[in-house]
């Protein structure tokens, strides 16, 4: 009897987690039932406006950006608001859709079942005449298309406007008709089916408003049109710069640098974008990725490291996200960047010493880079703007400010940039159309330049350690560092067409009460194209 009953209790126990288990799954795992979309029933002489729905704009999104799709959306929108106005006072019915699939019925009783979740675009044009089957068309050839098909007079066949240099008045007011009203008996049976327009056009139009009248917002999505502020730059370009202390017959302090620089329309459109400055209005911008390498040693490496008022080793690598957003009609540029990387022994500035050292037989080996900063984060926000002061044929002269915060330097700059010669301006000329960004520049370009900033510094990491490891063998106190700082440079530049070079030379006065001034040159080429 207890035997049995053992056994009626586990049976019990075994079907009761059984029947909870099915529920838990099917709790979590319910059965998917996709509704069928409704489909859209059309008849009677009309032109449909093909818009995507929700799900297909977030998509589009996805694919191409949000920036590209409302470039495309605006686009076409301006083709639709157009189609409208042509067609109003014809007795041409327009009707706006976000559906995909119809169901044309036409005065026969034939039926047409057309599906466009597959179509090139999102934004199509349908002209059913009541008759036969419906044309689809593109945005921009929809009146074309109508006009071919509903037997409209020539009157509308116009030419295409050139919108880059249109008031907005222009914009609002649409095209009167003295066309009378459509009847559904002219129709002509036959229709001309038209390839759809591609996905990825994008245009980028610029309102020009005389002076004194006030431009519409930036989003008005329907007045057809919308107003451009910025400009992405189609140049993308290749940098490597060189620089160390050998050029002046020296070995310490700032000793070596390397920065390997890329820029590329395709940049911009990078997470890390979000964190940067706004670009200003009418304004040019750029993006890039780099990486910067650098070495810090002693007064000397020939000797063990005092380890008393000398600058402690340190090696710095770290990946800089920037954008430049140049403003061309106030003469302002705008940089803001962010930089991700380490300071300490894992930045390997003692292994690309030590090897670089080893292959001369003349250098001695730098000793005491056992004594380095240690590894720790390097994390910094920086921002800057330079103005155009004066400008003419061959001479550029700018101010700038600058400050950026970090785990490896904290500091606030200003300072004047010059250059002389025969060059194109920092500042890029605001196009007319997108196409003018890629214009080719002078053939030749050469001259020289120069610039002198001051520095408040307020933290360095080179010299006192990072901010979360702070088990160094040595680092300098805060009341060692100079706070104000100066740095120079004088240099020259040449370019042709897409290869450039410049060569310079840097001062920096002294970092630390006992230190000394320090100079060093800098090698650069770049490839544009």
């Amino acid at each position: 009897m207890k035997r049995a009953t053992i056994f009626v209790l586990a049976f019990v126990a075994s079907l009761s987690y059984s029947c909870r288990q099915s529920k838990t799954d099917s709790e979590k795992a319910p059965a998917v039932s996709v509704a069928p979309e409704t489909v859209a029933e059309i008849s009677g002489p009309q032109v449909l406006l093909i818009y995507p729905g929700s799900k297909q704009a977030d998509s589009l999104k996805r694919i191409i950006g949000a920036e590209a799709f409302y470039r495309l959306s605006d686009q076409n929108g301006s083709h639709f608001n157009e189609l409208r106005n042509n067609l109003a006072g014809t007795g041409i019915a327009t009707h706006v859709s976000e559906s995909t699939r119809f169901r044309f019925i036409a005065d026969d009783g034939a039926i047409t079942i057309t599906d466009l979740s597959r179509s090139d675009s999102p934004w199509q044009v349908l002209i059913f005449t009541g008759k036969g089957t419906p044309t689809l068309a593109s945005p921009e050839n929809a009146f074309q298309q109508a006009c071919s098909l509903f037997d409209l007079p020539d009157l509308f066949d116009l030419p295409e406007k050139d919108i880059s240099h249109t008031t907005s008045k222009d914009f609002k007011k649409p095209v009167k008709t003295n066309i009378p009203a459509y009847n559904p008996s002219d129709a002509r049976e036959d229709t001309l089916p038209t390839p759809t327009a591609p996905l990825f056009t994008e245009t980028n139009l610029r309102l020009i408003l005389p002076p004194g009248v006030k431009p519409p917002s930036n989003r008005n999505e329907t007045s057809g049109f919308r107003v451009v502020t910025s400009y992405i730059s189609p140049e993308q370009r290749f940098g490597l710069i060189f620089e160390n202390d050998i050029f002046s017959n020296t070995d310490r302090y700032y000793t070596n640098g390397v920065k390997l620089d890329y820029t590329a329309p395709g940049l911009i459109n990078q997470p890390v974008n979000r964190l940067m400055l706004p670009p200003g209005h009418n304004s040019i911008v750029h993006a890039s990725l780099s990486l910067h390498h650098a070495m810090f040693t002693p007064f000397t490496t020939k000797n063990p490291p005092l380890l008393d008022g000398d600058r402690p080793y340190a090696s710095t690598l770290f990946l800089r996200y920037s954008q430049t957003s140049e403003c061309a009609e106030e003469g302002i540029i705008l940089t803001s960047a962010i930089e991700a990387g380490v300071i300490g022994d894992a930045a390997l500035g003692r292994y690309f010493q030590k090897s670089v050292h080893a292959t001369v037989p003349t250098n001695d080996e730098p000793l005491g880079w056992e004594t380095q900063i240690r590894n720790d984060l390097v994390l910094s926000y920086a921002a800057g703007i330079s103005k155009i002061m004066l400008q003419n044929r061959n001479t550029e002269v700018s101010a700038a400010g600058s400050a950026k915060a970090g785990t490896l330097h904290t500091y606030a700059a200003m300072g004047v940039e010059a250059r002389a010669g025969v060059f194109t301006s920092m500042k890029t000329k605001l196009p007319v159309s997108n196409a003018e960004l890629s214009k080719k520049t002078e053939k030749w370009q050469y001259g020289i330049s120069g610039g002198l900033e001051f520095r408040l510094i307020g933290y360095d990491a080179s010299l006192q350690g990072g901010v979360f490891n702070r088990n160094n063998i040595y680092t300098l106190r805060s009341k060692d560092i100079e706070r104000l700082v100066a740095a120079m440079h004088l240099g020259i530049f040449a370019r042709y067409r897409k290869l450039g070079i410049q060569v310079s030379q840097n001062y920096l006065s002294r970092e630390i009460r006992e230190g000394r001034h320090h100079f060093w040159g800098q090698i650069g080429l770049d490839y544009t194209w």
